[in-house]
Order: structure tokens, then C-alpha cells, then sequence
């Protein structure tokens, strides 16, 4: 379990993930790989993109998604920057929540609010997608309830 979650959320849904998996990969075509983590007993979903905002030559998503519907989405690279989207219980922030990069040590609002595997994917990764272009990680949460 995710020690940033506080409650319960109960066990992954894998189907949910292979799902995220294959829009991921139909999304984008740096994905480099898709999969989890183990085989015989997975913990996320691991997605690799060759290439990352900025000077960033590769970025990597381990993505936990829960059968409950709740979910953590965070995004890693290369030179250590850290961003996640949050939906889940947590003391103190809003069950949809986004830390922040470059560390993702604090939470605010999130601006994803859709709940649906597809839908937050696409939100994601049109939002990654939109600072990777321009390389400017200061509007990753700002949308209008994307995708």
C-alpha cells in the first residue's frame, strides 16, 4: 500500500490497470514499456516514456489504481522530479489532490475531478504532455476539469 493513503482503499483492480496500460500506450508513442512490476503479485503499473520534460531523457509512471475507485498517479524522472495526481483519503487535503513537482511534498486541489479510469488517463497525460512540449511544469494542474 501507498504510505501516503490514510484509510482504507482496498486491493488493486487490475483491470482497471491494464486498461490505463493500453490507453497509455495508444496515447503516446514514446512509451518505451508498459507493465507491472511483478507478475506474480503487482503492486502498480509501471509506464516508461522515452523522453522527459525538459532535459529529462526518460520518465517513468507507477500508477496504483483500486478497486474502490480511488487511485495515486506519480510521475518520476531521470532528474528527480516528482509530481503525482491523488484520489484518495488523506487528513487535511482534498480527497482529489496534486503534489507538486519538483518533489511532490505538498498537496492542493486537483484539477482532475472525472473518476473513470479512460478519462483520467487521458487527463494525465494531455497534462504531462502540454509541459513536456513546452517545457514549463508550472501548469500540470491547470485545467478545467480535463481531459
Amino acid at each position: 500500500m501507498d504510505i501516503d493513503i490514510e484509510g482504507d482503499v482496498g486491493s488493486l483492480d487490475i483491470t482497471a490497470l491494464e486498461g490505463i496500460r493500453e490507453s497509455f500506450v495508444a496515447l503516446d508513442g514514446l512509451v518505451e514499456q508498459a507493465g507491472f512490476d511483478s507478475l506474480l503479485d503487482p503492486t502498480e503499473l509501471q509506464i516508461h516514456i522515452d523522453d522527459g520534460i525538459g532535459d529529462a531523457t526518460w520518465c517513468r509512471y507507477d500508477i496504483r489504481w483500486y478497486q474502490t475507485g480511488y487511485y495515486s498517479i506519480h510521475h518520476t524522472d531521470e532528474n528527480g522530479l516528482d509530481f503525482r495526481f491523488d484520489y484518495h483519503p488523506k487528513p487535511d487535503v482534498p480527497e482529489h489532490h496534486f503534489h507538486e513537482p519538483p518533489d511532490a511534498a505538498s498537496a492542493e486541489q486537483s484539477c482532475i475531478e472525472v473518476v473513470e479510469p479512460e478519462l483520467v488517463t487521458r487527463a494525465v497525460h494531455k497534462l504531462w504532455r502540454r509541459a513536456y512540449e513546452t517545457g514549463d511544469t508550472t501548469h500540470l494542474n491547470t485545467a478545467e476539469n480535463p481531459p
